[in-house]
């Protein structure tokens, strides 16, 4: 799949044993990584949408509907998304410009490193959704890339007809028939709703990332070269993002797109383009209000 948005965890106890939260602070820092995705994706599949559909991202799906758009938290939201950008142009797009001059094989492996870290996480989630060939693969894939692509830096197993795949806990509790629910934007965090925020609290035998366990400061250093690392990914969708009438408006309905072709298991790009006319409807409504 294209897709880059992964799962996150907020984890502050498991089971009945609560944990200390200042002494796995990284492991909430780690999730910084995703807002990173999540927002700077979408400017990516605007690129691929124009392309394809005449200027506009794809179709939104039942959720983005106009008169049913469940977006009750709009103007907390629109509050939140203006802290997130100032915090990345401020903080984290700095850091993913220096590192962008690394040269491109090293930002690769480290980013197929950190990838391949997350496949336990897709396989768990396939049993989960009873999908048992996509977690054989998946299972392949993740030995295949750890003993012979050196940890994964290296994706061999894509070169051997075994593409990377991604799964998270929100896209079996979709699975499982659980509604979106309301859409959100978190601090730091970026886009979600309360179905997949709720999936984020998974309990402890779910805790299937490699890097959970790590302890600070580890986890904090992992985070911030995972988070400036995918965020260096990106820098060149700034500016599309810029041409945006509503930066809002746009990164809710790519999210929204980018979660329903996650859910079922397509590219994003594969609809017909009739979000064109769902869009601009949006912003017709936005300036009526």
């Amino acid at each position: 799949m294209k897709t880059r948005v992964d799962s996150f965890r907020i984890v502050l106890c498991r089971g009945f044993r609560c944990i200390d939260p200042i002494g796995h602070i990284g492991r909430i820092v780690r999730i910084v990584r995703l807002s990173v995705v999540a927002g700077w994706l979408a400017a990516t599949v605007l690129v691929g949408g124009c392309a394809s559909s005449g200027g506009a991202p794809v179709d939104a799906g039942a959720d983005a509907a106009p008169g049913g758009d469940r977006d009750p938290f709009i103007r907390a939201n629109r509050t939140v998304l203006e802290l997130n950008l100032k915090t990345d142009r401020y903080v984290l797009k700095p850091a993913a410009e220096a590192y962008a001059k690394l040269p491109r094989p090293v930002r690769r492996g480290v980013g197929n490193f950190f990838s391949n870290l997350g496949e336990p996480t897709t396989v768990a989630n396939d049993l989960l959704q009873g999908k048992l060939a996509a977690a054989g693969r998946d299972t392949g894939r993740f030995v295949i890339n750890t003993l012979f692509g050196w940890f994964g830096a290296f994706d061999v197993a894509a070169a051997l007809g075994l593409p990377k795949r991604e799964e998270d806990f929100g896209q079996t509790l979709a699975v499982w028939g659980v509604p979106a629910g309301p859409y959100l934007v978190l601090p730091l965090l970026g886009p979600s709703n309360l179905r997949d925020l709720t999936g984020q609290f998974t309990p402890a035998y779910m805790q299937t990332d490699l890097t959970a366990d790590l302890e600070f400061p580890a986890s904090l250093y992992v985070t911030g070269v995972e988070a400036v690392n995918a965020r260096a990914d990106f820098l060149g969708a700034d500016q599309a993002l810029e041409l945006q009438p509503d930066k809002y408006l746009f990164l809710r309905e790519t999210y929204r797109q980018e979660r329903a072709a996650q859910i079922a298991d397509r590219e994003p790009g594969d609809d017909d383009g009739a979000g064109d006319a769902l869009i601009d409807e949006l912003l017709e409504d936005e300036d009526a209000n």
